[in-house]
């Protein structure tokens, strides 16, 4: 795979910060890729490091076998609607860029630019920022498409945010688009913040009505709402 990659990388030397650098690689391993019957469903990441460079460049997602490798055709392609739906404004920054999808029957992998952001932090700082962000995404996406019926992320939570300075970062694509339900990746990223009740239900008071503002719906009780969010994790926890 390496040698493939390999070239087709030195076949598009725009997508590195120095074209003749040499490159290295660092493989991970999603959490879903452990052992048992989810081995085959875990994607493996390999980051693409340039000489010198502290940061990778690219991010490259593949599978361990092949018959696995719908999720890597699944998450380039969803990758590519977030894009879509905010070509032309400054929310495009909020994703990654799908570069190549690679499939020839026997392996598959797709490239991808690097999202350069921390793991986020659970402080009241970096929510009322995580939150400000995707509110303003959503609300883009509204007033594009004069619907309520929402692209979602499908997947926000915590583990899949990242924060650079005042950038906010939305990575891992699985589930785009499974749920239109608005408010759902909001539920999502709150509920899993290790909080406390009280502390949890003050942030869904704070933010729940400010989304609905934001994407110009009257919601009468957002908590009724918790039901069909619960649903639909029960939902995408069932596709993994």
């Amino acid at each position: 795979m390496i040698t493939q990659i390999k070239q087709i990388i030195g076949e598009h030397p725009e997508w590195l910060r120095s074209p003749e650098s040499s490159l290295s690689f660092l493989k991970a391993s999603t959490p879903a890729s452990g052992v048992g019957k989810w081995t085959e469903k875990g994607k493996v990441l390999l980051f693409v490091f340039e000489e010198g460079e502290r940061l990778p460049t690219l991010c490259i997602k593949t599978v361990r076998v092949y018959s696995a490798g719908d999720v890597i055709r699944c998450n380039y392609d969803n990758l590519q609607l977030l894009r879509d739906g905010v070509v032309g404004s400054t929310y495009i920054q909020m994703f990654a860029k799908p570069l190549y999808l690679y499939n020839d029957g026997d392996l598959v992998f797709s490239i991808e630019t690097i999202c350069p952001g921390t793991k986020f932090s659970q402080d009241a700082r970096s929510v009322e920022l995580v939150v400000e962000k995707y509110i303003a995404w959503q609300s883009h996406l509204a007033k594009k498409t004069k619907k309520f019926r929402i692209l979602q992320h499908g997947d926000m939570t915590p583990d899949n945010v990242l924060v650079s300075g005042q950038n906010v970062y939305l990575v891992d694509y699985d589930y785009v688009g499974t749920s239109y339900l608005p408010g759902f990746d909001l539920f999502n990223f709150l509920s899993k913040i290790k909080l406390s009740p009280e502390a949890l239900h003050t942030y869904y008071e704070q933010y729940f009505p400010r989304y609905f503002k934001a994407i110009g719906a009257q919601v009468k009780s957002y908590s009724d709402l918790f039901p069909l969010y619960n649903i639909e994790e029960s939902k995408r926890k069932a596709k993994k």
